[in-house]
């Protein structure tokens, strides 16, 4: 039976970058000295830059500068152990927001126990956290709840389904607390660490791109910013509603093939590979409701994710399974053009779209992609 599982979202953030030139953490753990060693490592927009220091009387000391709040990691080694491949080792650390402040951690005999202090960033993302609380104790609640009941309980799908709806609605609690923060702290680091956990999968684009405009215009030029933004425009691209990309593929004798030559129809952009099996196992699906629907106006046009040397497996699958509408493929594998417009992370994946040009459902599958079309076709 489906457990409701709580993934906690991470809601760290910062104040945008200080006058100081740059920050300096001053460490102090217990009497620890040689051969204990912290080390500072910093997503320095996207590499990660790593600094060390040698404790003496239990002190250590980093300085440097960030061009803006970063997410960084300190860790501290007692003693001279080497790490081990594939040998679990005991790490000593703490996560920090990082800009450029004096920052003071003070421990009796640890990173991981040990106190900090000025870094308003991470006491920012503390307050966030306190502030999220009590949505967060709501869902653990439902969890031990779920916990607590007999076998028999667990099995009532009656009782499952309420507690899944009673679950959807303290994750739009929590979505709601996090946009309402945003919008309240529109200069904030934290509002682009709630904005950016509120993009799970099947997020309204539209509805978030307003929101993150709204954003100070700093903080949307920082790296993150920028992350967060070109997060929100990608899957905008591919979202229910808006105009879907055109691309040219060859079909599979070298002929190019345009997405727009269906304009005018329903077309199911359908993303496979001969070597995938779940797409195997749904085409005799689509085979199905495209003798069924074809001949009132929809069509499907598969993209190939196989690649050049796959050419002859790719075209005894389109022979094996009976796919009978146009194929077309660049053969450049998960490269492939078409897909990386899509964003395509995983396969089977499809999209419709209707006679305009827009794209109207993706991910229809099975019984699914078969209710849809009735909708569509048998409710004129």
């Amino acid at each position: 039976m489906k457990k409701i599982i709580l993934t906690a979202i991470t809601a760290m953030s910062t104040l945008m970058c200080f006058a100081q030139t740059g920050y300096t953490i001053k460490g102090h753990i217990g009497k620890l000295g040689k051969p204990a060693k912290a080390f500072l490592l910093i997503d320095m927009e996207g590499k990660q830059q790593l600094d060390s220091a040698v404790l003496v009387n239990g002190a250590f000391t980093f300085k440097g500068t960030v061009p803006s709040p970063m997410q960084a990691t300190l860790r501290l080694k007692h003693d001279a152990a080497i790490d081990t491949p594939g040998r679990r080792v005991k790490v000593d650390g703490m996560a920090i927001i990082l800009g450029n402040e004096n920052i003071t951690i003070t421990g009796k005999d640890s990173l991981k126990n040990a106190i900090i202090k000025g870094s308003t960033l991470t006491d920012e993302s503390k307050k966030v956290d306190e502030y999220l609380k009590p949505f967060y104790t709501s869902y653990y609640n439902l969890n031990k709840e779920y916990a607590a009941q007999p076998e028999a309980k667990k099995q009532d799908r009656d009782y499952i389904l309420d507690l899944e709806k009673r679950a959807r609605k303290i994750e739009q609690e929590i979505v709601d607390a996090k946009i309402a923060y945003v919008k309240q702290n529109r200069e904030k680091y934290m509002s682009l660490m709630a904005l950016n956990s509120t993009l799970s999968p099947g997020f309204d684009a539209i509805a978030m791109e307003k929101v993150y405009l709204g954003l100070s215009t700093d903080l949307r030029n920082s790296y993150f910013g920028k992350q967060v933004g070109e997060r929100i425009a990608t899957f905008k691209k591919t979202q229910e509603g808006v105009e879907a990309t055109d691309f040219t593929q060859p079909d599979v004798d070298g002929k190019p093939v345009k997405l727009s030559d269906f304009k005018g129809k329903y077309v199911l952009i359908d993303f496979w590979a001969s070597w995938c099996a779940p797409c195997r196992r749904e085409n005799p699906n689509l085979v199905k409701v495209y003798e069924q629907y074809k001949s009132k106006g929809f069509e499907i046009l598969g993209v190939s994710l196989d690649k050049a040397t796959d050419k002859a497996k790719w075209m005894k699958a389109i022979a094996d399974d009976k796919l009978t509408w146009k194929q077309v493929g660049d053969l450049k594998g998960w490269e492939n053009d078409a897909a990386m417009k899509y964003e395509v992370k995983a396969i089977p994946m499809n999209f419709l779209i209707d006679p305009s040009g827009k794209i109207i459902a993706k991910e229809l599958r099975g019984a699914a992609l078969e209710a849809k079309m009735k909708q569509i076709f048998e409710a004129k």
